[in-house]
């Protein structure tokens, strides 16, 4: 967790994991029946039942994740590194649009807890090509 990074404000006040065990959930990856990443969503904090980080917080994040231990799977965790790396700035702006879907939400339902509102699954969500991820790379690094 870089430094600086802190849960938001509301989360002093709620029965979320909190000092080392505030952790931040990333993002979701949807993949098809035969295993190709497909997209890319976050989800409400209730999904995950983690602490909620604002979006600048969880930018701040993504350069420094990276899963480098054998368990359970040596090629899933760094293929799970690899594709956060390659998605950075997609990752960027769902967790953005997450934050304003929460925001709408709360506007919308004043009433209610958006962070445990179990109607409210998927805040954001896009979909992704991984060959033209990787094109794009390529021709933006070989300018």
């Amino acid at each position: 967790m870089p430094a600086g990074c802190r849960p938001i404000p509301e989360a002093a006040r709620r029965d979320w994991p909190s000092g080392d065990k505030a952790l931040s959930h990333l993002v979701a990856i949807s993949m098809d029946r035969f295993g190709t990443p497909t997209g890319l969503f976050t989800t409400n904090r209730w999904v995950t039942a983690d602490t909620c980080y604002p979006a600048a917080d969880v930018i701040a994040m993504l350069p420094h994740f990276g899963i480098d231990h054998a368990a359970p799977s040596w090629p899933t965790n760094r293929w799970l590194t690899a594709m956060v790396t390659l998605f950075r700035p997609q990752i960027a702006a769902l967790v953005q649009a997450r934050d304003a879907a929460l925001e709408a939400r709360r506007a919308a339902h004043p009433d209610r807890d958006v962070f445990e509102d179990r109607a409210f699954e998927v805040p954001s969500e896009t979909a992704i090509d991984v060959d033209a991820q990787i094109d794009a790379v390529n021709r933006a690094l070989a300018l």
